[in-house]
Parts: C-alpha cells; sequence; structure tokens
C-alpha cells in the first residue's frame, strides 16, 4: 500500500483515454439532457460517477471547486485511485495464498503496480481500473471460499466478476478463466462453486442489462437492443498481428513514440524513414525482453504439476484476449488489463516454484526491474509536466482570439494536443470545458476517407453560430516532421500530401502561434462556394434492401468470426 500511494505521488497519468467523453456524459446529464449515460460498453460507470458527485458534492467543492465538469473529473479520478489500491489489496491476498515467500509477494505486488497500464489508468477517470479491482475481488473470493460454504462464495464472487462487465464490458473475456479458477487452485475438484459461479454471474448480468435495456431504456426488441449496442462502437476498423505484438508489451512496459516508429519502418514511409538500426538503438529490446519474459513464464510453468495447472489458467485467459486483440485494435494497452489477474499471479508461482529452471526466474526478473525503471522515469511528474506546458505554450495564442463557438482542429488525433485537451482536466486551459480541439481526420476508422466532407460541414456549422475555424499550419506543410505522430501509410485512404493541396485552394486568414500554430479559415464566399463542393448528398433516413445487405456482408467480410463482430462493436478509441 505505501508503494502505491508513492508511487502515485510521483507520477501521473498521461493518457486518460475517453475521461473527458464520461465527463460529457454526466455533465449532460446533469443538465437534462441525453448523451449515451447508459452505453452498451461502460454500463454502470457513468451513473456510478454521477451518484458519487451528488452524494459527496459538499465536499468535493472544497476539493475542486465549483463547476461540475472540474468536480465529475475529480470524482471519476478518486475512484479509480481508490480501485487501484483495491486491486493491489487483492492481488496480495491471492498472491499470500499461492505463495509463501514475502520477498515474492511483494515483488510481483510491485511489479503489477508500476505496470505500464495499471500505473496509468489508475490515475485516470476511465472504467478499467475498477472493474480490474472487482475482477480481481472476484478471483480472490473463489481462492479464499471455504469448502461447504460454495454457494455464498459463488453469489459474492459472481456479484464481483458481473460488476468488472458492467464497468466495461470486454472483462467478458476473462470470465472463463475466473469461474474455473476453483479448480486449477487447489487440489480438490470444486465443481459445485465452479458450476454456481457460472450460473450466478449469468444471471446478475442479464438482471443489469435487461434492468437497464427493458426497464430504463424502453427497448423490447432484438433490433433495438442490437442498435443500442452497436452505438457503442466509434466507427472503426483497426485490426492486425502487428498492433497485437506491439500494444501487448506496451501494456507492460513504456515505449513512448516508438509504435509510431514501428508503423514507419513497416509501411517504408517516405517522409520519415526508420531503418532497423533505428528501432534497435531506441526500443525493440524492450520488445524482445517482454516477449523473452512472457516464455519464461509459459516454460517455466510447465516444471510442476502445480504450476501446469495454472499455465492452464493462463492459457484459457490469454486465448479469447489475445484473439480479440488481433481481431480489433490491439495497440490499445487498456485491451490487455483482463489478463493482468493471472498474468501476475503465474509470475508469482514461477518465481516461488523451486522446480523452475533459474533461467526463467532470472528474465522475468530482469524484466520486471526493466518495467519499473522504465515506467518510473517516463510517467514521472516533471517530466509529463513538460510535455504537458509544451502543449499549453503551442496553443495559448490562439485561445487568446477564440470567440463563442469557435473550433480549432489539428491534423491527425495523434497530435499531442489532442490528448492535452482530453487527459489534463485540471490545466487552466481545461477546466472550464470549452477548448474543445478536434482533428482532420482520425486514422483507422470509417469517417477518415471523408474528411474533407467532415470539415466542410464542421466549418458551416461553425460559421452559421458565429464561431471561426482554426486549423493547425501543420496541414499547410508539404511533409510531416518527426515529432507529428504522422506515419504515410498507416491510412492508406489518405496522403499527408492531401491537406496541403485541399487547404491551397481555400483564402487563408491571420496566424498565430509562429510557425507550428493556427491559421484562420475565414467565411468568405470563396471559401463558402469552394466548401459546398463537399457537402454531403441527400439521402433516405434509411437504407434500402440492397445497400443494408452490402453492409451486413461489408461487416462480416472483416470479422468472419460472430463473438468477434459482437465485441468490435465494444472498441475503445486509443491514441
Amino acid at each position: 500500500m505505501a508503494v502505491y500511494v508513492l508511487a502515485t505521488l510521483v507520477t501521473t497519468g498521461y493518457f486518460m483515454a475517453d475521461t473527458a467523453d464520461y465527463v460529457d456524459s454526466i455533465v449532460a446529464h446533469a443538465t437534462g439532457r441525453n448523451y449515451d449515460f447508459w452505453e452498451f460498453g461502460h454500463l454502470f460507470w457513468r451513473p456510478l460517477g454521477w451518484l458519487v458527485f451528488v452524494v459527496c458534492r459538499p465536499i468535493i467543492k472544497v476539493v475542486a471547486g465549483d463547476g461540475f465538469r472540474p468536480g465529475i473529473s475529480f470524482v471519476l479520478v478518486a475512484i479509480n485511485w481508490l480501485a487501484g489500491l483495491i486491486s493491489v489489496c487483492a492481488l496480495v491476498g491471492i498472491l499470500k495464498r499461492l505463495c509463501a515467500r514475502s520477498w515474492v509477494v511483494i515483488g510481483v505486488a510491485v511489479a503489477f503496480i508500476f505496470s505500464h497500464g495499471f500505473l496509468n489508468f489508475t490515475q485516470t477517470g476511465s472504467s478499467y481500473i475498477p472493474g480490474l479491482s472487482l475482477l480481481l475481488l472476484g478471483f480472490y473470493v473463489l481462492l479464499r471460499g471455504s469448502h461447504g460454504r460454495d454457494l455464498q462464495t459463488a453469489v459474492l464472487a459472481a456479484l464481483a466478476l458481473a460488476g468488472a462487465v458492467c464497468l466495461w464490458f470486454p472483462y467478458v473475456l476473462a470470465l472463463p478463466a475466473a469461474v474455473v479458477s476453483p479448480l486449477l487452485f487447489s487440489d480438490r475438484l470444486r465443481w459445485r462453486l465452479v458450476i454456481a459461479t457460472g450460473i450466478a454471474t449469468s444471471v446478475f448480468l442479464a438482471l443489469a442489462y435487461g434492468s437497464v435495456v427493458v426497464g430504463v431504456l424502453g427497448i423490447h426488441s432484438v433490433a433495438g437492443f442490437k442498435a443500442w449496442m452497436s452505438a457503442a462502437s466509434h466507427d472503426t476498423d483497426i485490426r492486425g498481428l502487428n498492433r497485437m505484438v506491439f500494444g501487448f508489451a506496451r501494456s507492460f512496459i513504456y515505449m513512448g513514440n516508438d509504435g509510431m516508429l514501428f508503423k514507419r519502418y513497416l509501411l517504408h514511409d517516405p517522409f520519415n524513414p526508420v531503418t532497423a538500426f533505428d528501432l534497435l538503438r531506441l526500443s525493440l529490446w524492450k520488445l524482445a525482453l517482454f516477449y523473452l519474459f512472457v516464455a519464461s513464464v509459459f516454460v517455466g510453468l510447465l516444471q510442476s504439476a502445480k504450476s501446469r495447472r495454472i499455465l492452464v489458467l493462463l492459457v484459457l485467459n490469454v486465448g479469447p484476449v489475445i484473439l480479440f486483440a488481433i481481431s480489433f485494435d490491439g495497440g490499445a494497452i487498456e485491451r490487455y488489463l483482463p489478463l493482468y489477474p493471472v498474468l501476475f499471479l503465474s509470475l508469482c508461482v514461477l518465481l516461488c516454484s523451486d522446480r523452475s529452471w533459474i533461467v526463467t526466474k532470472y528474465v522475468a526478473i530482469a524484466f520486471m526491474a526493466a518495467m519499473v525503471v522504465t515506467n518510473l522515469v517516463a510517467t514521472a511528474k516533471p517530466v509529463q509536466d513538460r510535455k504537458q506546458q509544451a502543449s499549453a505554450n503551442r496553443i495559448n495564442d490562439v485561445v487568446a482570439r477564440l470567440k463563442p463557438n469557435s473550433r480549432i482542429l489539428a491534423v491527425n488525433w495523434q497530435d499531442d494536443l489532442i490528448n492535452f485537451s482530453r487527459s489534463y482536466p485540471f490545466h487552466p486551459l481545461n477546466r472550464a470545458g470549452d477548448l474543445r480541439i478536434g482533428a482532420l481526420v482520425t486514422p483507422g476508422t470509417t469517417t477518415t476517407v471523408d474528411w474533407r466532407q467532415g470539415f466542410a460541414t464542421q466549418a458551416e456549422e461553425t460559421w452559421n453560430r458565429g464561431g471561426d475555424m482554426w486549423v493547425s499550419q501543420r496541414a499547410l506543410s508539404p511533409r510531416p516532421l518527426p515529432d507529428w505522430n504522422w506515419a504515410e501509410g498507416d491510412e492508406k485512404r489518405v496522403s499527408w500530401a492531401d491537406f496541403q493541396k485541399f487547404f491551397s485552394q481555400l483564402e487563408l486568414g491571420e496566424t498565430v502561434g509562429g510557425s507550428d500554430g493556427f491559421v484562420l479559415i475565414p467565411p468568405t464566399e470563396k471559401n463558402r462556394e469552394f466548401l459546398r463542393t463537399f457537402q454531403p448528398p441527400l439521402r433516405s433516413e434509411s437504407l434500402s434492401r440492397k445497400d443494408a445487405k452490402v453492409a451486413k456482408n461489408a461487416k462480416a467480410a472483416k470479422f468472419p468470426f460472430a463473438p468477434l463482430r459482437f465485441f468490435a462493436s465494444l472498441r475503445e478509441p486509443t491514441l
């Protein structure tokens, strides 16, 4: 607990994922509007945040000040911090029942605390860590449950496991391993506990989703349920083995912008070429060490009958998560959080076993040490504060000139300004929630091909409301600089040259912020006439039967395995 408190004092979460969207949704609910308050992928997260905010509002006002946005942001982050503490305690409780060596338990717990995904998300407002804490509690209850009280143990464990899924649905991928764990944690085959836990978890999930679908949303048809479920997607088409290979490692050890370097190398980026030597010099060693660590865990668990049972549990957990990651957005670091409980208890069993090969233990310890040091240095508050201030300095001048209802657009979603506006809710520029920075393109989404049409629509809407359109001057550059987070060929439907070609046909206004600042797109008649050519054509509100069949076949082609099509709608956007 002391290590956890200290770690979160000296580091900071630098990527808050969809925290800003959750805050928007709760604020909208507080003002009588609906904005995805009940969402399939995070069923109870927004309602939980709103409930805690309402109950604790007098205390929150003292800490976070007046206003909905800072208060709700504080609530979500506070819930995550407490959930992180619960996760550590639950993990230690599990490890102490599998290993009698205190130094092993402490070492594995410290590695868990400093793992990249946990250390970052425990200081954000996303639902991943609260869900992980419930998943770990479910494992702990099943491991601790005494023989003869199987029904009571099953109900308590099922409540925790169902709660994890209701906070983030992809935790359902860890349920098979969690439910059957009583068969593998001990020598007794406790089938009654396993069956009771499986049935109780299914019942609780059915009650939770059924009450919301029927009682709150008033959905009474399969078509309506599918529409609600599909609304949780983000029009994303990101998949592939390469993304999974890199994302899996990045979930545990910080690799900074190295993912972009790997993309440029694999895609033979003509603007910013990367050689194999560059990869080896920068971070290929991290990737190699991680997979050497994973291999050592698997090999080490083969050495005894007891550890082989844990290996079965690990395989049962790894299979669904990795298959899903290959099929959908495997580069997201949160994608592998459902693996954390079993992977770290497997690590504990490996280090605690006297029959494991010594070389596998040395590899595991070497990776643990590298992970702790790398993640601590990368997420240290002074380091992240400098990055935050650099983004603030870049945008200060344009913020001073913003009129109400204005928009600021970066070129791509990976621009550091996007993360600045979404991941630092307590910065003075972001506290009011007025600063909204969008992007011309978001690689990997189905809307990217129509980015010109999207810009034209946004510009017309903004001008009609009396606002200004500001666009990053990077869009006028003939080539991207290395630190602009662009990989040519990553999005095959858009080339960097398209941006300069498009904006060169517009009349440009004043520029602010220097060479890496922003340019005003004024609402001149020439600009309006040019952008009208990109306005979306009128079409029927519903697809024809032929169009619907084509869309269905296209989706089936991308995700031929039915369960993967189901999970694909639950995608979490990542930078």
